[in-house]
Order: C-alpha cells, then sequence, then structure tokens
C-alpha cells in the first residue's frame, strides 16, 4: 500500500475536513478544502496515466522483440507489479473522494443523498465518472461553484465524490441537496437530454416526497420517528486505545461489539469473542479496502481525529464490529413480530405477523444493506429495533386502511432514501 507515503496530505484533509463548519456564511474554507481534494485527485490521476503508458510500453516489447525467456519472464513480472501500483492509486483516488463525500454528508442529511448514488430509473448503482485531469468542463464547473459562493449558496463539485454520481455542481444551502448538469456547448444529445431528464426527476421526487425512481412506481419518502443513536464516541475511544499498542473491545450497548486491535499485536481472537454466544462479524478494513462502503456515513467523519483515521486508512488498526445473534432472537420475543435473521447479501432481517381477517401474513422485509448500518455507521440496535417496530406498525395500518388491500409483502431489498422508500404494495424500508 502507498497510504503511507501520503500521510501528510491524509492529515491535512481530514483536519480541513473537521474545521469545516456548514453553519459559516463565508464559504472560504468549503472552497479551500475542495480546491485540495482536486490536486490531490489531478496529481494521483497523472501517476495512473504515467504507470498505465509504462504497462503498455512493456507489453508491447513482450509481443514485439524476441526475449528469452528469462526476459519475458521478467517483462511479465514487472508488468504485474506495476498492475498492482495502479490498483494502490486508484484506491487512493477512492480515497480522496471520501473527503469529498465528507463534505456532502457534512451540509446534507445522509437520506437526502442517497438517491443520488443510484440510477434514476432502475435499483442499480450508477457508474462513476471517470477522471477529472482533462476534463473539458472542470474549469467550467470551478467557475460555477464559485459563483455560488458569491450569491452565498454553498456548492461542491460532485466528481470529488463517490456517492453523489448525477450532474457537475451539487448546490448544499437547502435540507435537500440540488444537482446541476454543466452543459460544455449549446449543443444536445440523447445522453444530455437523458442526464438533465434524470435530474428533474430527481429534484421532483426529492421536492414531492414521492415519485416513480429507482425502477419503482409511486416511491415515497417517510421520515424518521426517532433520532439516530449512534456511537461515535465510543469507537473513537478504542481506536484511541489500539493506537497505543493495546487491543480493545468496548460495547456500547447489550449486544453490540467494538473490537480495535493492533496489526502490530499478535491477536487472540478466542479472548476478544469470548462471551458473544452468536457473533455476526462485520469486517471494516474489509468494507474500506473492497471501496463496499458506498451511501454509508463516511468513515472520513466517523472516526474523528486525524490519526485514527490514517491509522484505518494504513491498516495499523483492524475494526471488527461485532453484533450477537442471540441478542436480536431476544428482542424479537419483545414484540409482537417474528423475525427471521437472513443476512443473505440481499435480505437482512424478514418481520412476519399473521393479520386476523388475512389469508396471507404480513411481510417486511429489512434489506441486509440496512441492516449493516448498524455496524458501518456505529448505530444503536436497540435503536434500529424501536424504529423499525413503529414503522412495521405504521405500514401494517395503512396496509389494513387501503381500499385495493395490496399484496402484504413489505419489500425492503434496496436501501432508503429517509428511513423507507415505498411503493404500493412493496414498500422499502432499508
Amino acid at each position: 500500500m502507498i497510504i503511507g507515503y501520503y500521510r501528510k496530505h491524509i492529515l491535512s484533509l481530514k483536519k480541513k475536513l473537521n474545521s469545516l463548519d456548514p453553519n459559516d456564511d463565508c464559504f472560504d474554507d468549503l472552497i479551500d478544502l475542495q480546491v485540495n481534494i482536486v490536486k490531490r485527485m489531478l496529481h494521483t490521476e497523472e501517476v495512473i496515466s504515467s504507470k498505465k503508458s509504462e504497462i503498455k510500453e512493456l507489453k508491447r516489447d513482450l509481443r514485439t522483440k524476441r526475449n528469452s525467456k528469462a526476459t519475458s519472464k521478467a517483462l511479465k513480472k514487472k508488468i504485474s507489479k506495476i498492475e498492482e501500483r495502479v490498483n494502490d492509486y486508484k484506491f487512493l483516488l477512492y480515497i480522496w473522494r471520501c473527503f469529498g463525500d465528507g463534505i456532502a454528508f457534512k451540509y446534507i442529511n445522509k437520506w437526502n443523498l442517497k438517491r443520488l448514488m443510484y440510477e434514476n430509473d432502475s435499483p442499480d448503482i450508477k457508474q462513476h465518472s471517470g477522471f477529472i485531469g482533462g476534463k473539458e468542463g472542470l474549469a467550467r464547473e470551478l467557475s460555477l461553484v464559485l459563483e455560488a459562493k458569491k450569491n452565498n449558496v454553498p456548492a461542491m463539485l460532485t466528481d470529488i465524490t463517490n456517492t453523489i454520481r448525477h450532474g457537475d455542481v451539487c448546490l448544499l444551502g437547502d435540507s435537500d441537496p440540488y444537482v446541476i448538469e454543466v452543459k460544455s456547448s449549446k449543443n444536445s444529445n440523447k445522453r444530455v437530454e437523458k442526464q438533465i431528464a434524470s435530474l428533474k426527476n430527481i429534484h421532483e421526487y426529492l421536492e414531492n416526497d414521492v415519485g416513480n425512481i429507482g425502477g419503482r412506481e409511486g416511491m415515497k419518502r417517510v421520515s424518521l420517528e426517532y433520532d439516530e443513536v449512534h456511537f461515535n464516541d465510543i469507537i473513537t475511544k478504542a481506536i484511541e486505545t489500539a493506537l497505543l499498542g493495546q487491543d480493545c473491545r468496548l460495547s456500547p450497548e447489550r449486544g453490540v461489539y467494538y473490537v480495535v486491535t493492533n496489526t502490530s499485536n499478535k491477536i487472540d481472537y478466542d479472548e476478544l469473542f469470548t462471551g458473544i454466544s452468536e457473533p455476526i462479524i462485520y469486517m471494516l478494513n474489509q468494507s474500506k479496502n473492497e471501496q463496499w462502503w458506498g451511501n454509508y456515513y463516511p468513515f472520513t467523519l466517523s472516526l474523528k481525529t486525524p490519526e485514527s483515521l490514517y491509522a484505518f486508512l494504513k491498516g495499523n488498526i483492524y475494526i471488527i464490529v461485532v453484533i450477537d445473534a442471540l441478542v436480536i432472537k431476544e428482542m424479537s420475543n419483545n414484540i409482537v413480530y417474528d423475525v427471521d435473521l437472513v443476512l443473505d447479501g440481499e435480505r437482512g432481517l424478514v418481520f412476519s405477523k399473521e393479520i386476523e381477517g388475512s389469508d396471507e401474513p404480513f411481510y417486511m422485509i429489512a434489506s441486509d444493506h440496512y441492516f449493516s448500518r448498524i455496524s458501518h455507521e456505529f448505530l444503536s440496535l436497540k435503536w434500529f429495533f424501536k424504529s423499525q417496530v413503529k414503522f412495521l406498525k405504521d405500514l401494517e395500518e395503512e396496509l389494513l386502511n387501503s381500499e385495493n388491500k395490496p399484496n402484504n409483502t413489505l419489500n425492503s431489498d434496496s436501501d432508503s432514501d429517509s428511513d423507507s422508500d415505498s411503493d404500493k404494495g412493496f414498500v422499502p424500508i432499508s
């Protein structure tokens, strides 16, 4: 990994992100942080391009020259090493964009941002844009961000994030994001027209809290009944302990455990996991390394100090969140719904209940992605169940009062925009 070479830049960006105040009317810090992220991204893109050119030359030599077996073997080995380095720099690009995510999530609620990572007309994640270097419209996009600043509106470039995959510039002055497509000319084509139509549909959905979006008709946003409960201070304490060289296990509440190890130590997992009856294990380093973090609350924000963030990125510490399935089962006994723990990559928890006067039971599926927010966002399991029970009761009442009596299955196979996305008959809540 090349993270160690960029320690100074990572610490600097984290300090700037920590000091960024969404309530500040000046916006100088907002612009400064974006400029620094752009500089880091441009430099990294240049290195990647250079490495790819080097690989291309070596492959041409391998293909066209009459090399000995030893020479060919050496060339292949060199190509392999450079390809590994290219992947390292691609990961570094991901990290720089994670700081951009930090900006977006500081200004806009995570549920209001969620839809911007997905296609407008399907539940699929939208493909990320390419390099910003050499992009014809970059200067124009930066000018628009500065123009917004002059008009006392905070704005940011979408290409410096992993999570905003629509448009070029996002206005951050309201509770909902407003994304703008910056056209490079007056000419139009089907691709541009589709992008503009997608943005129009997303904006209407956010404004009206209902719409045909993500491949579903009548998708509805539902607000959270209870404020989230999270344990960022507890995970920070566990990380600080590990940085001092001592492996740490803390439990912020019954059934939830934060295990943070210093990777220079020989780890006794039996000791760290003792007393946990049925562990469900989440390796947060793996989610980070494989770039699976998605639209969860960014670790560039949840890991509070520059030193803890750098240690996580460098791999000096390993963060594991463990949820005890036995506690989930016990919690399930205290509510009026049956709960099946599935966790198959699609379904997380399946809630069900027999309904008087109905031939079919009432079902709701909380997606695996939604349930995994507990681990990746350091959320309370108790809060999760409390929120789900309230939501279940509201949905059950809504279905029973429906004149059309739609299908009794409430499906949450994709993550929610608020605490739920819903359509007619199928009501995703994850």
